[in-house]
């Protein structure tokens, strides 16, 4: 029964191929006036239908879209080793961190780095390329200016994560995500303590680590991280600077 699932996916997939760019199409999904379809970024970038060359119209494919919904596509790294099927929902996700594609340095949001590869060889060209902004203990210490965003990679639990702080809006924003998925994240936990120069006072909170494919704008805006306004960042600081530690456990 499994294989015969799997053949019927593999037959449904090849009409969701879209006759431009030759990816498989998710919705929407457009319809010149003689039925044929078409991905909705190539539809912004051809004039007429790659097809019959007939005029596109502003009907969606609904039939080819709830397909799309239910079938398992590929891995785009198939090729190269990833067998993996996975629903239009999880799709990105797992592109974002599979082992066998290529990702970029997580420094290069903060830093000039323009490393390109596979995510199983990240952990050391973090040790070689950016030894001070990476740690393999169980809690990462920040003491930096915070008028500056900043990055570091953190090897834990046979895992890599990322902490970033960013300033947005007079409020300072510190995440940490997992190299992985929003599933695999969910097994992990990291606890913000911010302390004051006294050694008395402190702010201690505890978030669910997040996902690699979460946008820093989308973990923001749900507050599932760190957040402080200006007032009490100051208040906690010396000279601009700030005693924060960062602790990874699991869940």
């Amino acid at each position: 029964m499994d294989d015969l699932k799997r053949a019927v996916g593999e037959f449904l997939l090849s009409d969701l191929e879209c006759p431009v760019c030759m990816q498989y199409m998710v919705p929407p999904i457009r319809l010149c006036t003689n039925g044929h379809n078409i991905c909705s970024k190539c539809r912004g970038r051809v004039q007429c239908c790659p097809t019959c060359r007939a005029e596109f119209s502003e009907i969606r494919c609904l039939a080819l879209e709830d397909i799309a919904r239910r079938v398992k596509y590929p891995c785009a790294n198939r090729q190269r080793g990833c067998l993996e099927f996975f629903s239009i929902e999880h799709i990105n996700e797992h592109h974002a961190v599979c082992v066998y594609g290529k990702i970029k340095c997580p420094l290069h949001l903060f830093k000039t780095c323009s490393w390109n590869g596979l995510k199983n060889d990240l952990k050391e060209h973090a040790k070689a390329a950016h030894a001070g902004y990476f740690f393999e203990v169980s809690a990462v210490k920040s003491s930096v200016l915070l008028v500056k965003d900043c990055v570091a990679v953190a090897s834990c639990f046979g895992e890599l994560f990322t902490y970033s702080q960013q300033k947005k809006d007079d409020r300072y924003n510190f995440v940490v995500q997992l190299i992985g998925t929003r599933s695999e994240a969910s097994k992990y936990k990291c606890k913000f303590t911010l302390r004051a120069a006294n050694g008395i006072e402190k702010i201690s909170n505890t978030f669910f680590v997040q996902g690699y494919s979460e946008d820093f704008e989308t973990i923001f805006n749900s507050r599932n991280c760190l957040s402080l306004d200006e007032e009490t960042i100051n208040r906690f600081g010396v000279d601009g600077k700030h005693n924060l530690t960062v602790t990874l456990s699991t869940v």
